[in-house]
């Protein structure tokens, strides 16, 4: 590549959206971004790693959240931030902390608005027919296919409502990112190989 990149990806649940990132990442020798957010979250705020996940990629109800955060984090003085609110903010910082040296791949989080002004930044977001993604909680997780249907759905919500708290954004939505991609048609392998394509155009 002729200059360094930072490769956001949104994905729905079970879409194999974590392990398209990983692949590519691998691929491409950048640094992989999804858990070891919590991680750095749970360090700079110095608290633990379960109060990091309880809150991570969910949003707190009853906030005006959207006023607050899309106008570039700007202080509210009426507003009482939240632990939620306090750990999204902090794992927004972690990805701008690491996007700055480039040649990464962020998992979720907000990244594509988060990074939205940076230069040199793909957004990619994976989706998959329900059907697929049904099969695929079944047999990650041992569980039925109702168990695996609600699960899916309750995610999926979990996400989007936190996609569009801090983006006033719609998750999901195409017009959003530079790559929408079904990974149910194309599979894991080649869903990466069209990303990695997409970005070798992107750095000519």
């Amino acid at each position: 590549m002729n200059k360094k990149w930072v490769i956001t990806i949104g994905r729905e649940f079970c879409s194999g959206g974590a392990e398209i990132a990983s692949k590519v990442a691998e691929r491409l020798g950048y640094k992989y971004l999804d858990k070891s957010i919590i991680d750095e979250t749970a360090d700079v705020l110095q608290i633990s790693r379960e109060q990091v996940e309880y809150h991570d990629e969910k949003s707190d109800n009853g906030w005006n959240i959207p006023n607050y955060w899309y106008n570039n984090y700007m202080a509210d003085p009426s507003l009482v931030m939240t632990e939620g609110m306090k750990i999204a903010e902090a794992q927004f910082e972690v990805i701008k902390k690491n996007a700055a040296d480039g040649n990464c791949v962020i998992v979720g989080r907000c990244a594509d608005k988060v990074l939205r002004k940076d230069a040199n930044v793909m957004t990619v977001f994976i989706h998959a027919d329900l059907k697929l993604r049904v099969v695929r909680a079944m047999e990650l997780y041992g569980m039925s296919e109702n168990e695996a249907r609600k699960l899916i759905k309750n995610t999926d919500k979990v996400r989007s409502q936190y996609y569009g708290n801090y983006t006033c954004k719609k998750w999901g939505d195409a017009d959003n990112y530079n790559l929408y991609l079904d990974s149910g048609e194309l599979g894991i392998n080649k869903t990466v190989d069209a990303i990695i394509a997409h970005l070798k155009v992107l750095d000519e």
